[in-house]
């Protein structure tokens, strides 16, 4: 009898180890699944010289426009697989002069400028929803959709035709309209 139950076992525990192993791939996968999808966050570190101002549209292609972007007659880069907020600031801060202003678009695209275009409108920052290439909890603006960051020792900015001054509250900074008939 021994002789005729024993490959049924063997039998039984080739199904087991192979539901095991299964079991276990599944696991492993569902896992990895679930670290690529970790919700994508606005960076608003300052350790890199920029502070966080918004996600805003990208100005390029409007009807009764010039055509030029948010962030034009600057300079610009694109790093696919390895574009960051921190990237993008370092990038925007080399040269003879800082630029005032860096953006990211559509994952992987840096832009800096001195200006930001007047016709920019802010979005929530829901809108600018692509991850980053190179850090993918980070938020790099989206389609036609830039995040936003102007150097830490700009005091003021202008959009969409209203001066926005810093005002520090706590420790926090945010931006004021500042009426111009006050002045």
């Amino acid at each position: 009898m021994m002789p005729t139950t024993a490959p049924a076992l063997r039998g039984m525990r080739l199904v087991f180890f192979s539901a095991l192993v299964l079991a276990s791939w599944f696991s492993v996968a569902v896992a990895a699944e679930a670290d690529t999808t970790k919700p994508i966050e606005i960076y608003t570190d300052t350790a890199g010289g920029y502070k966080y101002l918004g996600c805003f549209n990208e100005t390029m292609g409007i009807a009764l426009t010039d055509g030029s972007r948010s962030l034009s007659n600057g300079k610009n880069e694109v790093k696919i697989g390895g574009m960051t907020v921190q990237v993008c600031q370092q990038f925007c801060k080399e040269g003879e002069k800082p630029f005032k202003y860096a953006g990211l678009e559509f994952a992987s695209e840096c832009w800096c400028a001195q200006t930001l275009n007047p016709i920019a409108d802010q979005f929530a920052d829901s809108a600018c929803d692509l991850p980053c290439d190179g850090n993918k909890t980070q938020a790099c603006g989206g389609s036609l959709k830039l995040t936003v960051y102007m150097i830490s020792g700009a005091s003021s900015v202008q959009i969409g035709g209203v001066m926005w001054v810093a005002a520090l509250f706590g420790t926090a900074v945010t931006f004021i309209p500042m009426l111009l008939d006050m002045i």
